[in-house]
């Protein structure tokens, strides 16, 4: 508090050094007769307000000058001079304002000076009356205080305003009832070392949580708690600055109670914090794994089941083909009568019609282009082929029309065997629900390749549609999600084995599309 006093002083003397280089003669020669009783800076000591008293007329005005950067501005312009009694001036830290009363005059009461942010017009003037009387104000860690009384009564205490900023300007209940001392009979009658304070300084002081007020009988004093609004009177104002100092340490371990469990809930939460996420990053982590381990089940399922089909294609191809083969070669060889000659005829179209059935039944097990190359062999292959002849056997096995189209200028790609394999599944199954489930009358595949023009990566686009009856969504959903409808998804899962992704679009009554998705970074 002496070093702010100190630094306004000083600063207050640097100003009018230049306010009187820069005004006229006339200002500096009434600036002389002026008496300086308060100098008050705001938040960043940017701006002033001082109260000083005119030593010819005896009039009180205030005053403001500017601070700023590099002292844009060292004159002094008058903000106030309707009245005379102004007690002191205080800035509030909670609503960044400027409060001063005054007792008489034209205008008694609580003036208050706002900042407006603006250079040529800094403060903005308002004003709430009272009835005349002295007042003084004080700020501590509660809020804006102040002590006004009158010749005819006692003082009375007026909270101001609160710490969010609020203006109140209310008497508290517990202080209605009470009897304060006037700052009048404190002019009237000589203390000792008086001289050293100004009159309100001897009946009215205050801590950082409460009020020292001078009772009526100029002996007792009042000690407000600001925080809990009671009031205790003492004998002497010596135990009241200790009952004052008492509350001031209480509020003071309170708070740093306060601010170590802050401490301690932030390291909590802090803690927890750090718990969840590591929980979070441990579930992902074991997420990972866990799709990982799925993914690579289902890889070794897929081969095994591959292996299998690969297996019996063979086998059928090998044995029961063959057998075929000759049992027909033998029949057309057989010497039979004219009447048996449409018999032998039959027989070897039916043993014709076998082999072809056998042969598709082995090429749905395992396509001839794949089969054709030995197990871990690099060599890549081409899926439209394969595609192609799926789509030939679909139309001749069940009758319904499938049109097969690529987009003009499309590039076939050559991707690895695994690709081509589980692509070849994922649309072999597609065909066989359009044949077993759809009820349709016709069916298409669509194959493109992804626009990559738009900073989008190349991916191979195919689109399977027909027009059968579809389901709705929610059938769907559940589909996927069923463990009794392992052919919805076991297409998901294939896709996701090599990297691709399937979507289902279907409405009932209004057929299905397939839209399979495959990115090209590692095709060749």
């Amino acid at each position: 508090m002496h070093i702010k006093k100190i630094f306004c002083i000083v600063v207050f003397s640097i100003t009018i050094l230049f306010s009187l280089s820069a005004q006229s003669d006339d200002h500096h020669e009434d600036l002389q007769d002026l008496w300086m009783w308060n100098c008050v800076g705001n938040e960043d000591n940017s701006l002033f307000l001082m109260h000083v008293t005119d030593d010819i007329e005896w009039q009180d005005v205030v005053y403001y000058f500017l601070n700023g950067r590099f002292m844009a501005d060292v004159r002094i312009h008058k903000l106030w001079d309707s009245g005379s009694g102004v007690g002191n001036i205080v800035f509030s830290p909670f609503s960044k304002k400027f409060y001063f009363c005054s007792a008489w005059g034209n205008s008694p009461g609580l003036w208050i000076a706002s900042q407006t942010g603006i250079k040529d017009n800094p403060l903005k003037l308002d004003s709430t009356p009272m009835d005349k009387g002295r007042g003084y104000l004080a700020v501590n860690k509660t809020g804006v205080w102040l002590l006004h009384d009158t010749a005819e009564h006692s003082g009375q205490l007026y909270k101001i305003e609160d710490t969010g900023g609020n203006f109140i300007f209310s008497i508290p209940e517990a202080v209605k009832q009470a009897s304060f001392n006037s700052f009048y009979n404190f002019m009237e009658v000589k203390r000792p070392n008086s001289s050293e304070f100004h009159e309100h300084e001897q009946c009215f002081k205050f801590t950082d949580y409460t009020l020292l007020i001078c009772d009526e009988d100029e002996s007792s004093w009042w000690v407000f708690n600001c925080l809990t609004e009671k009031l205790k009177k003492y004998e002497s104002l010596e135990l009241a600055k200790k009952a004052a100092e008492k509350i001031d340490r209480a509020y003071a371990r309170k708070q740093k109670v306060l601010a170590q469990l802050s401490l301690v809930a932030v390291f909590v939460v802090v803690l927890v914090i750090f718990a969840v996420v590591l929980i979070l990053v441990l579930k992902k982590i074991r997420g990972g794994q866990k799709e990982a381990s799925r993914i690579e089940h289902n890889k070794m399922i897929f081969d095994i089941q591959e292996k299998e089909r690969a297996k019996i294609s063979r086998d059928i191809h090998d044995s029961v083909v063959q057998d075929i083969r000759v049992l027909r070669l033998e029949t057309e060889n057989l010497v039979v009568d004219q009447a048996s000659k449409t018999r032998q005829t039959k027989i070897e179209d039916l043993a014709t019609d076998c082999i072809i059935k056998l042969r598709n039944i082995c090429y749905n097990l395992t396509p001839a282009e794949l089969t054709s190359h030995s197990e871990g062999d690099s060599t890549q292959f081409e899926l439209i082929s394969i595609i192609n002849s799926l789509v030939q056997q679909f139309s001749a096995r069940t009758h319904i029309p499938c049109v097969f189209k690529v987009e003009e200028g499309f590039e076939y790609p050559v991707l690895e065997k695994e690709k081509t394999q589980n692509l070849f599944r994922v649309i072999q199954e597609a065909l066989t629900n359009i044949e077993k489930h759809s009820y349709a009358t016709q069916a298409s595949i669509f194959i493109k390749k992804a626009d990559s023009s738009g900073g989008g990566k190349p991916a191979l686009l195919i689109y399977i549609t027909d027009d059968g009856i579809g389901c709705n969504q929610n059938e769907l959903a559940k589909k996927l999600k069923s463990k009794e409808h392992l052919g919805l998804r076991g297409m998901k899962d294939r896709m996701e084995l090599i990297g691709g992704q399937i979507e289902f679009f279907t409405a009932q009554n209004d057929g299905m599309e397939i839209k399979i998705e495959l990115p090209l970074e590692s095709a060749k």
